[in-house]
């Protein structure tokens, strides 16, 4: 068996890419080649000349392609190679009408390897020319289960808009397939990712979306360059991106962002009202409560090959050695593109890991619902982890107060705690950083800590219950529910796309 021969290119992000010389590589965009029909090649890959014998194109076809200059530039001789009866086809003559009256083929990876030049071309073909708006509706690309899935379903529908979840496996996985087949019912307002879900690496999917007269934005509720480098083309720097941290805003744009936007987490009232206490949930009342795991999901696998550098940082510090400080220690810059940000990240996750350790054990005794990587911490109360919309509400409402301890991934950022804990009655202790500063200075800093030894204190003044304990959760509690709901969030969100 002949193995496919390999050029060598750098592809748009400054990488070497092999450009296998296969016929295998080549895929026909939505139906086979037709004998008699005209052909197209979007890329015709690092062999031209054998085409023809490839995919038995007789003298008489009519074959037309498309080309990226910057790969025809990079592969020895390749326009004397072209077949001298292929013509060149305009990139702007590429449309719909033509996908309808051609066979039309694509170069994958040279496609992978210059997807801001192929990806329009792709999404003309696919929806050019057939744009069906439905009108004020959005697809949220998860499940309504995940993160944020509930949340941001009720608010948009506050704002009088239909709401529908699409799969966003197969969106992210196979989008040249999946986004035509769900366009062709109609073209949303906006489709709004979290976290990029739902948004291939190479950009396809918003080519496509955009093609179809759709707004694509994502909310990037966790650390923006820990999800930038699965990304593989530079189309999100067209995105309007709205971040939790407002400190990435000048990084981001710092690495070619057009569109950055603060847009921090919030609460949702008709989800954390209530709540009922589990088994192992009693006995609170004179309790100061954490809540929380001791390592996000598939933190080994993200960290694979890089070690967590151990945190010197002396205990009591007020020092946050978070990811800008790890950032300029490594002298890492760019952010993007690549992986070695992922060093910045590993070093922001000791450093996190390291502070909520020190302040659990200096808050002590405490109880923690957590994973058994707490349990070594002295004078701690560890019971099970619980549901978030079934439990919580309810812990936090009985706990005496409840504390929360911020990573370092996020510098300014805040946690749902920030909001959840005010909008179901409860009380929170918080340490001090940045992202604090949307909130009056009147309210945070009766209830923040700025070293882990200043925790128990701060605790015992609050424990029992004293008229400025409840004065303090009231006004907390009326301006969460003001002004901090994410029926607000999406209304910001609309107003910053300039969407209905």
């Amino acid at each position: 068996m002949n193995r496919p021969r390999h050029a060598t290119i750098t592809d748009e992000l400054g990488l070497s890419k092999s450009m296998p010389a296969d016929p295998a590589r080549f895929e026909w965009v939505g139906r086979p080649r037709a004998a008699g029909t005209p052909t197209v090649f979007l890329g015709l890959g690092p062999e031209p000349e054998n085409l023809p014998e490839w995919f038995d194109l007789s003298p008489t076809d009519e074959v037309r392609f498309v080309e990226c200059p910057a790969f025809a530039a990079q592969v020895d001789g390749w326009a004397d190679r072209v077949p001298s009866r292929f013509s060149r086809l305009d990139p702007e003559a590429v449309s719909g009408s033509l996908a309808a009256s051609a066979s039309v083929a694509r170069y994958l990876p040279a496609q992978r390897a210059f997807p801001s030049f192929f990806a329009p071309l792709t999404a003309r073909l696919a929806v050019g020319g057939r744009r069906k708006p439905l009108g004020r509706t959005v697809w949220l690309p998860s499940g309504k289960a995940d993160l944020l899935g509930r949340e941001l379903a009720l608010a948009f529908r506050a704002e009088g808009w239909t709401v529908r979840f699409q799969d966003h496996e197969s969106l992210g996985k196979h989008p040249g397939e999946a986004l035509p087949r769900l366009l062709r019912d109609g073209a949303p307002d906006l489709f709004l990712s979290v976290n990029l879900k739902g948004l291939d690496p190479f950009g396809l999917g918003f080519a496509l979306l955009r093609e179809a007269g759709t707004r694509v934005a994502a909310w990037l509720v966790d650390n923006p360059f820990n999800l930038l480098p699965s990304v593989k083309s530079a189309y999100w720097r067209e995105l309007p991106l709205f971040v939790t941290d407002h400190t990435f805003l000048g990084p981001l744009r710092e690495n070619g962002a057009a569109h950055a936007h603060h847009l921090p987490l919030a609460a949702c009232p008709e989800l954390f009202a209530d709540g009922t206490l589990p088994e192992h949930g009693h006995g609170l009342e004179d309790r100061l409560v954490f809540v929380g795991r001791s390592a996000f999901p598939d933190r080994e696998k993200f960290f694979a090959g890089l070690a967590l550098a151990d945190d010197a940082a002396p205990a009591g510090t007020t020092v946050r050695r978070d990811y800008f400080w790890w950032r300029d220690r490594l002298g890492i810059a760019p952010l993007w593109p690549g992986n070695e940000v992922r060093r910045i990240a590993a070093g922001a996750e000791s450093s996190g890991l390291a502070w909520k350790r020190a302040c659990l054990a200096a808050a002590g005794p405490l109880t923690i619902f957590g994973d058994d990587g707490w349990r070594d911490i002295e004078n701690a109360d560890l019971r099970p982890v619980v549901d978030y919309y079934a439990h919580l509400p309810a812990i936090y409402r009985r706990a005496s107060a409840v504390l929360n301890v911020t990573g370092m991934q996020l510098p300014g950022g805040l946690t749902q705690r920030h909001f959840d804990v005010w909008c179901a009655g409860g009380f929170l202790l918080t340490d001090a950083h940045a992202g604090l500063d949307i909130f009056p200075r009147e309210l945070t800093d009766p209830i923040a800590f700025a070293r882990p030894d200043d925790i128990r204190p701060l605790f015992e003044r609050y424990r029992a219950e004293s008229p400025e304990k409840r004065e303090l959760r009231s006004l907390w509690r009326e301006l969460i529910l003001r002004e901090h709901t994410y029926a607000t969030r999406v209304a910001a969100l609309l107003t910053a796309l300039a969407l209905p």
